[in-house]
C-alpha cells in the first residue's frame, strides 16, 4: 500500500463520513451539541476550503507520480540482522515502557486505597480519576511512554512476519503485542487517548504487510475494528452513566463529531481571516 493511497483513503473516508454527518444533522442531536459546545460553525465548510484541499491532494499526487516515473530501482539489499536479537531489545524497551506506567499507575492507587479502589473510582467519576492521574506523574512527559506502546507492538509485529526467530523470540513478540494491546484497551477507560489503540493495531497490521510484501490476514484487520469499536463504546458508557441514551448511540454520535471536528480543522483555517503581526525592532547604536 503506497502513502499516495493511503493519503486517499484516509482523506476520502473522513471526508465522506463528514459530508454525511452534515448533511444529517438533524437526525443527530448529540453532534449538534457538541458542536455548539466547541464553537464549530457550518458555515465553515465551503467551495473554498475544498478547492484547497483538492489542490493539495493533487499536488501530493502529481509529485508521488513524478518521483515513480523518475525513480530507478534500486538493486535489492540483504541486510543481515540477528532478528532474534533485535527481538530482545524490542522486548525489554517494552517492559521499560510498561514498566514506568505500572509505577504510575500503582502510585495512583495508594492515594485511593489500592487498585480495585481506583478502578471502582474510574467508574464512577472517570474525569477526576483522570485529574489524580495527571497529579501523580512521575515527571513531565512521562504520559509519552505509555503512547510510546504502538511502537514497540508495531515492530514486534513486522518481526514476527519476518520470521527467522528463534521459538522464545517469537514468545517474546507475542507477548508484547497480548500485553500492549490489553494495556491500551484498559487505560483508555480513564485516560481517554482511544486512538492509541487503533495506532497500535493499525501500525502493526501494515508493518507485516510492508514486511511480507502483500496483504495479509484481513481477518486480523476486522477483529482489530471490533476490539477498537468495543473500547470505544465501553469508555462512553463510563464517562456518561447519566445520559439517557444508550452507550452505543452516544459512541456513534461522539466518533461522527470528531470526524466532523477533523475535517473543520482543515477548512476552518482556509475560512477564517487571521491577520498578520508585524515585529517592529528599535535599533539602538
Amino acid at each position: 500500500m503506497s502513502p499516495l493511497t493511503l493519503l486517499i483513503i484516509c482523506w476520502g473516508g473522513t471526508g465522506l463520513v463528514a459530508l454525511v454527518a452534515l448533511l444529517s444533522l438533524d437526525h443527530l442531536p448529540l453532534v449538534q451539541t457538541y458542536m455548539l459546545r466547541e464553537q464549530l460553525s457550518v458555515s465553515v465548510f465551503g467551495w473554498a476550503g475544498f478547492s484547497w484541499l483538492f489542490v493539495a491532494v493533487l499536488a501530493y499526487g502529481l509529485g508521488d507520480l513524478a518521483a515513480r516515473a523518475a525513480q530507478r530501482r534500486p538493486p535489492r539489499m540483504r541486510l543481515a540482522f540477528d532478528l532474534s536479537k533485535l527481538a530482545r531489545v524490542t522486548f525489554i524497551a517494552n517492559l521499560i515502557l510498561l514498566g514506568v506506567t505500572g509505577i504510575w499507575i500503582m502510585l495512583t492507587a495508594t492515594k485511593t486505597g489500592g487498585i480495585w479502589h481506583l478502578a471502582a473510582a474510574a467508574y464512577e467519576d472517570s474525569l477526576s480519576t483522570r485529574d489524580l492521574l495527571l497529579e501523580t506523574k512521575l515527571f513531565t512527559g512521562m504520559r509519552l511512554f505509555y503512547a510510546a506502546l504502538p511502537a514497540t507492538a508495531g515492530l514486534a509485529a513486522g518481526l514476527l512476519a519476518a520470521g527467522q526467530l528463534t521459538q522464545r523470540a517469537r514468545f517474546l513478540m507475542w507477548i508484547v503485542l497480548a500485553v500492549n494491546t490489553a494495556a491500551l484497551f484498559v487505560l483508555p477507560m480513564v485516560m481517554s487517548q482511544r486512538l492509541l489503540l487503533l495506532q497500535l493495531m493499525l501500525s502493526a497490521y501494515i508493518t507485516a504487510c510492508v514486511v511480507r510484501g502483500r496483504i495479509i490476514g484481513v481477518i486480523w484487520l476486522a477483529g482489530a475494528l471490533v476490539l477498537f469499536g468495543t473500547l470505544w463504546v465501553a469508555r462512553e458508557a463510563v464517562t456518561n452513566p447519566l445520559m439517557q441514551t444508550t452507550a452505543t448511540q452516544i459512541a456513534s454520535q461522539k466518533l461522527l463529531f470528531y470526524v466532523v471536528n477533523d475535517m473543520w480543522n482543515a477548512f476552518a483555517p482556509l475560512s477564517t481571516h487571521t491577520p498578520i503581526r508585524t515585529a517592529r525592532f528599535r535599533w539602538r547604536g
